[in-house]
């Protein structure tokens, strides 16, 4: 009897040591996730505040070279800068509260769109509720380059007054300052939502956790429940660890659209005048040899371009059969530009027409990226760099470390005797913005981009590094096979003629000089004009007078495809040509997929390839010759009195 006793009573201590555990657990776990709460909504304030802030900041600059512009504009024009700063402005809104005021340098009110009283008068001096003279603290700010200013101010149509952070700079080329702002309890009121449902995910996973850690505990003891506790906080830091990627990943979309238009444009405009300079230089010279490098190079940044989107959307390019030998080669012809005398180069092939199914200008950016990180790791020192292309037959235990097929690869090892890599930076060194060099301007995109395109191609790529001995850059992609190196020669294109006259719509005047020099020097007679509603009016003049109409379509005024709808309300049967720089996806929501729906014949993105360009102008212009042949003779068969 005593013996039960005493085993009751030990299994009952037992039970209670289990249930004080896992109470314990418990409120550990609670104080943890509490911890981790409490940090991931500081992080989430910060993080909402900078997102704030930099949309206030990209706000203000994408408005202020517009209205830069404009004044230019107004100052051609006769007209008032300040009149037209205050028209243009009077309908744009910054989300729901939002609006955009401006200032000139003295702290005059150029413009309000809410509170018309402003306009004219000297608010340099006006300060708010608080005694803060925010006009003063924003023009300082304006005219040390841009910055923030936090203030008391009443709500659009409303008697409250809340505090409201405003950013203002400067219009480019003017004296005057633009600013716009939102209030900040707009901002409190989305972290406090994020907070709460923050706060509900943790009673939840709490409830979850510490249930099943007392079942865990008494039916199968406490290390499945440690178990289990690791198990919920892996997914979390995952799930942390991709939404990180995927907004890296968004901002490398949003720079790549952004930038493409006015880099096409330049990158257009450099092509054309290239090939025409190209054509008027003796094929002898060694101006001829420059230019065609310059004409090469502008291609390779057209592509430069569409590789940033697809490394940001992560989809494949169009690949074809690629000698390595070959791109290793003109990627040494582009080092010499930049190498220092102080590096020695040292390249050795092994694997002498050893192909890959790839995107040639793809691969030829990893082998730059590579080579330009090496050289980077021993600027200011002597080094070796070595470049070695091998194939390997990789074995089933090699490729499964590597996660790959087994099977016969190309092999390229880029090598130096730099720096060096700690194992803490060579495990973060393929992520997107992860650099070491942000003083020296490094910005983490072209390891990060050198891996994805690896990765698209079937292949990986792995860092092996030793502190103050320097790194070795492995890259793995699947061979198609071995060919022969043959000698490319390159083929002069005859570019068709003609006598007919080109309508030339243009907003760039570098790319309407190209473009109108490349056509009258075929024979064209060429009218070139720089704004739509110019265009317009000279073919509203003069409808017979031209056979074609070759149009950008981001212009202001009128785009590409308005002023083709206006065009074609005169004379439906004028042939149109539109091209475009815009390459980020959703910059162009208002371009239809069928371009016939809208009355253009053909489409071309900019650069475009010179050649191309002018078949189509000259194969349009036979079609519709052939059309109005064909249209006269039905309409003379059709009249009776034609035949006597």
């Amino acid at each position: 009897m005593q013996n039960n006793v005493t085993i009751a009573s030990r299994i009952g201590l037992l039970l209670l040591f289990m249930i004080v555990f896992a109470s314990a657990i418990g409120v550990t776990y609670t104080y943890f996730m509490g911890k981790v709460e409490s940090d991931a909504i500081m992080e989430a304030k910060s993080a909402m505040m900078e997102g704030y802030e930099r949309t206030l900041r990209q706000s203000v600059q994408s408005l202020a070279h517009v209205l830069g512009d404009v004044v230019q504009e107004a100052k051609a024009t006769g007209q008032d800068p300040r009149l037209a700063l205050r028209e243009a402005i009077r309908g744009i809104r910054y989300e729901d509260s939002g609006y955009y005021f401006i200032y000139d340098e003295h702290g005059v009110n150029v413009a309000h769109p809410l509170h018309p009283e402003f306009q004219s008068t000297n608010r340099y001096e006006h300060e708010d509720p608080k005694g803060n003279p925010y006009i003063a603290a924003l023009g300082e700010k304006a005219a040390k380059g841009g910055g923030y200013v936090t203030y008391l101010f009443n709500k659009p149509n409303e008697a409250v007054i809340a505090p409201k952070l405003a950013y203002a700079e400067m219009i480019p080329g003017t004296s005057f300052w633009l600013a716009t702002g939102i209030y900040i309890d707009a901002i409190e009121a989305e972290q406090l939502r994020l907070s709460t449902r923050l706060d509900a995910h943790l009673r939840n996973a709490i409830l979850t956790v510490s249930t099943g850690t007392i079942l865990v505990l008494i039916i199968i003891v406490l290390p499945t429940s440690l178990v289990m506790v690791n198990g919920i906080l892996k997914p979390w830091k995952q799930m942390e660890k991709e939404l990180r990627h995927a907004q890296k990943m968004e901002a490398i979309g949003i720079f790549a659209g952004g930038i493409a238009h006015d880099f096409n444009n330049i990158l257009g405009a450099i092509t054309s005048c290239s090939e025409l300079a190209l054509s008027d230089t003796p094929t002898n010279s060694p101006v001829h040899e420059d230019l065609r490098h310059v004409l090469k190079a502008a291609k390779r940044g057209k592509n430069l371009v569409k590789r940033i989107k697809a490394f940001s959307r992560r989809t494949d390019a169009p690949r074809h059969a690629v000698n390595m030998q070959s791109v290793i080669k003109e990627c040494m012809h582009l080092l010499q530009t930049f190498i220092p005398a102080t590096i020695d180069v040292r390249v050795k092939i092994n694997a002498h027409g050893a192909q890959v199914l790839a995107d040639p200008d793809q691969l030829l950016q990893v082998a730059m990226n590579l080579c330009t990180n090496a050289e980077q790791a021993m600027r200011g020192m002597k080094g070796v760099l070595s470049v070695t292309l091998d194939v390997e037959d990789l074995s089933v235990e090699r490729a499964r470390a590597l996660a790959l097929p087994a099977g016969v690869y190309v092999r390229l090892e880029v090598a130096d005797t730099g720096v060096g890599m700690k194992p803490v930076v060579a495990k973060h060194i393929f992520e997107p913005f992860y650099t070491t060099r942000k003083k020296s301007g490094g910005t983490g995109l072209g390891l990060s981009m050198s891996h994805s395109i690896v990765k698209m191609h079937g292949g990986a790529i792995t860092v092996r590094s030793v502190p103050g001995k320097g790194s070795t850059f492995t890259v793995l992609l699947p061979c198609t096979g071995i060919a022969e190196e043959r000698e490319s020669h390159e083929e002069v294109a005859v570019l068709p003629r003609g006598t007919e006259t080109i309508l030339l719509v243009d907003d760039d005047e570098d790319m309407a000089y190209s473009v109108s020099k490349l056509f009258k020097r075929l024979g064209y007679d060429v009218v070139c004009k720089t704004s739509s509603p110019e265009a317009l009016d000279y073919f509203a003049s003069d409808p017979e007078g031209v056979d074609l109409m070759l149009t950008d379509h981001m212009m202001p005024s009128l785009t590409g495809v308005e002023l083709t709808r206006e065009v074609h309300k005169i004379r439906q049967d004028l042939p149109v040509i539109l091209y475009s720089g815009f390459e980020g996806s959703g910059l162009l929501p208002r371009i239809p997929k069928d371009w016939k729906t809208v009355g253009v014949s053909s489409f071309f993105t900019k650069p475009f390839e010179t050649v191309e360009l002018c078949s189509a102008v000259r194969r349009l212009l036979d079609e519709h010759k052939s059309v109005s042949v064909a249209a006269n003779d039905e309409a003379t068969d059709d009249d009776p009195s034609a035949h006597y």
